[in-house]
């Protein structure tokens, strides 16, 4: 099978006019395909192996990876648009293209979803498919997403219907874009120390902490972290020192028994500072990293919504032929899970993704241009 040229040196599109082009940041890109591994490596831990806890590292990335997307999410969008909300019509093009983004692999997935555990179910539930494909069960059911991992899915799509008015609000004054930042803090604190409970499992309590209003001071911090430190630089020595003190606290954190204690309280405001801080690193990260390590990266980076979505998918598929080969080495399963997810989101990212964005870049810039 052979690569597209796009795959080594991506041609611009000359439908990127409608909205600034911005150099990508290639240390986003980094941390972003590490969370994706991390979060795919805790999954394919519980169904292989051993479900990691509040005590383990991987048992941390699986909860704050997401949690360390939601804030990446935040930081890229404002680093894209934050030129861009200066017409109605440039808000509509950002939503176009953000559905363009987000719903075919996400169609892709809910769909093989639904056809790999049709047999289990008697009835199919096509009001629950529909809020799916158009992902609405963000916003009037968060614990009504199909395929796994998707409740993320959900909660940025409400994200994004913020976005315009926390741009705008920075962009007029940036004090008053941290008070909107400030006051979806002031919401995550009533989460993590009245709604969520410490008597009750994570598993138990699951809803309200999907709740997209639960995860949202995420995202507002990363579009502060871009307005309130974008024109501030760190030494290479700093970002150095940073990150092992940021990962070094991650590893040896004090907690211990189920994810829910470090969701609430205390601890969930330490690891979500470290979060924040770890974000800013990778933000300002000027350190020269190695070709062959910068590359595959930087490619994992690019493809993290395939793995972050696909994984449980390939798995499914996987398992049944294991079966059919009389495979039973969970090791070899495990790693077979994790290759062919990789090499199933670069498939999908260059052959099918980028094909669906340009299509909505291109409607979009008509649209922009013919206004």
């Amino acid at each position: 099978m052979k690569l597209p040229s796009t795959f080594f040196k991506p041609k611009q599109n000359p439908a990127d006019k409608a909205i600034p082009q911005i150099k990508r940041i290639d240390s986003l890109d980094w941390l972003r395909g590490l969370m994706a591994l991390s979060i795919m490596a805790y999954h394919i831990s519980g169904w292989y192996f051993t479900q990691p806890d509040a005590a383990s590292f991987l048992g941390r990335l699986g909860i704050y990876g997401v949690s360390i997307f939601f804030i990446l999410s935040g930081l890229s969008m404002a680093i894209v648009y934050h030129q861009s909300f200066t017409t109605i019509k440039a808000t509509l093009i950002f939503f176009t293209r953000r559905i363009f983004r987000i719903w075919p692999l996400l169609w892709v997935t809910t769909l093989a979803t639904v056809a790999l555990t049709y047999y289990t179910k008697t009835t199919l539930d096509f009001y629950k498919i529909v809020i799916n494909l158009t992902t609405a069960f963000g916003f009037i059911d968060p614990g009504g997403y199909i395929a796994t991992g998707a409740w993320s899915i959900g909660n940025e799509m409400v994200y994004y219907a913020f976005t315009p008015l926390l741009l705008i609000s920075y962009n007029y004054k940036r004090w008053l874009g941290n008070l909107l930042c400030a006051l979806t803090f002031i919401v995550g604190y009533y989460f993590c120390f009245y709604a969520l409970s410490p008597a009750q499992t994570l598993g138990k309590q699951w809803i309200t902490y999907i709740n997209p209003f639960n995860n949202l001071f995420l995202y507002t911090a990363g579009i502060a972290i871009f307005y309130n430190l974008r024109d501030i630089s760190f030494s290479r020595s700093d970002i150095a020192f940073a990150l092992i003190c940021i990962l070094t606290a991650f590893i040896f954190y004090p907690a211990t028994g189920n994810q829910i204690n470090i969701v609430i309280g205390w601890h969930r405001i330490s690891l979500v500072i470290l979060s924040i801080l770890l974000v800013v690193a990778f933000f300002k990260f000027s350190i020269p990293v190695p070709k062959f390590i910068a590359y595959p990266l930087e490619k994992l980076g690019i493809v993290t919504y395939g793995v972050y979505l696909l994984h449980p998918v390939t798995n499914s598929i996987m398992q049944k032929l294991f079966i059919y080969l009389h495979i039973h080495s969970n090791w070899v399963m495990a790693l077979s899970v994790i290759s062919a997810t990789i090499l199933f989101s670069l498939a999908s990212y260059y052959f099918f993704e980028v094909k669906l964005m340009s299509l909505g870049k291109k409607l979009t810039t008509s649209k922009y241009k013919a206004g």
